[in-house]
């Protein structure tokens, strides 16, 4: 078998790891996160919706409402052994909302991707068995799922919030597969929809003002799986329906157990760092991929704020300048070979007004995922992303003169 070419699709995605499991888990994150390298379950939501930690939401302030919408774009280039090719796309990444609902407590609304899918491999040539000929396969994948999370976060105490989140995944992944013998085809599209909740707990212990400590689990789940699958041929420019079938039984795909725990630490009232460390449990969901293996997968990220004075009468002491770094080593193996993929992130904070906790988050990322080898591709993309973090926006009265 050769691959002669590849391309990708117009999708969430481009990356041509979309082609196993669900797709490319979506990583991009509300407010600041993008640029602390992916990383913040011990940071508060005082003044951005924190999605890692449903604890958080317990440090919102009790008259505000929050509100964060982000943007990003993706450049990729991708290399292999036979070929390379590159990709830009500009996507929609999140929208969110938080509110209190008690002088202790908070709620969290938030729809955001959870897998994206889009892959093209362009013409894979593999011999007919007991013929001399051979035919040429084209597959493409789209689609992906998507995540509607509501969190909840309670202050038990002057240093220890809590929180839980219940997280609906739902969509769906098309796949085709076209197969040409000379001017003949047969062409296969299998439709594959996914459902389930996920729960969230997450917890928060601030022993200081300056030091803190965070912690969340989310549970394993079943995606409940149907397929619908319809298969047509073309013989001398005539289509025949060959096959169709609706809401097809197949296996349910398997979320792991997954742990996070994260730190952060004030310096001099000017600099914040924080580190996570998150730990998914896929080895024991004991399925299989038709390519790959899956194993533990273990991410590490890492990020420094700093801000002169957030009360400062100059513009540029009240901004927040970030930086980090992360890295996973995947959660498949194929022919032994490890999915690593390493990042490192940049961002600005611009504040909108003196008067509340708006923000303008810009955040950069440089990656590169796998390697040029005989199984792997090695990707290299650049994220750019644009958050609008809100805050007070429905619950200001206008004054007038």
């Amino acid at each position: 078998m050769t691959f002669t070419a590849l391309a990708q699709t117009n999708n969430l995605t481009g990356s041509p790891y979309s082609l196993y499991g669900l797709g490319v888990f979506n990583e991009a994150n509300l407010g600041k996160t993008n640029a602390l390298g992916k990383s913040g379950v011990a940071l508060g939501s005082d003044y951005m919706i924190n999605n890692l930690n449903p604890a958080s939401l317990a440090s919102i302030h009790n008259k505000s409402f929050m509100f964060d919408i982000g943007f990003n774009t993706e450049f990729d280039s991708y290399e292999n052994r036979y070929s390379d090719d590159s990709k830009v796309r500009f996507n929609f990444s999140n929208f969110a909302i938080a509110f209190p609902v008690s002088r202790k407590a908070a709620m969290s609304i938030v729809l955001t991707p959870f897998s994206n899918v889009g892959y093209e491999l362009v013409g894979i040539e593999s011999d007919i068995e007991g013929n001399q000929g051979t035919f040429t396969s084209y597959v493409s994948g789209s689609g992906g799922l998507n995540s509607i999370k509501v969190n909840y976060g309670y202050n038990l105490s002057d240093k220890l919030n809590v929180g839980a989140g219940l997280e609906y995944i739902f969509g769906n992944i098309e796949e085709k597969e076209t197969v040409a013998v000379e001017s003949n085809y047969l062409l296969t599209t299998r439709d594959t929809y996914y459902k389930n909740f996920r729960a969230t707990a997450g917890l928060q212990y601030n022993p200081t003002e300056s030091t803190g400590f965070g912690a969340v689990v989310k549970f394993p789940t079943l995606l409940n799986a149907s397929q619908d699958l319809e298969v047509t041929k073309v013989v001398d420019l005539t289509e025949v329906a060959v096959d169709s079938e609706e809401d097809i039984d197949i296996d349910s795909f398997k979320l792991p157990f997954e742990f996070t725990v994260g730190f952060r630490q004030t310096f001099a009232k000017k600099f914040t760092f924080n580190i996570d460390y998150r730990k998914s449990l896929w080895g024991n969901t004991d399925q299989t991929d038709n390519i790959g293996t899956f194993k533990d997968q273990d991410f590490i990220g890492a990020g420094l704020e700093y801000l002169n004075n957030n009360k400062g009468y100059k513009y540029w002491q009240r901004m927040r300048y970030r930086i980090g770094f992360n890295y996973d080593n995947g959660y498949l193996d194929i022919r032994d070979e490890s999915i690593n993929n390493m990042g490192f992130t940049i961002g600005l904070g611009l504040p909108m007004s003196n008067k509340n906790n708006s923000f303008i988050n810009l955040a950069y990322s440089y990656g590169q995922r796998g390697v040029v080898s005989s199984t792997l591709i090695q990707e290299n993309y650049h994220f750019l992303s644009l958050n609008l973090s809100l805050e007070n926006i429905w619950f200001v009265k206008s004054k007038y003169n």
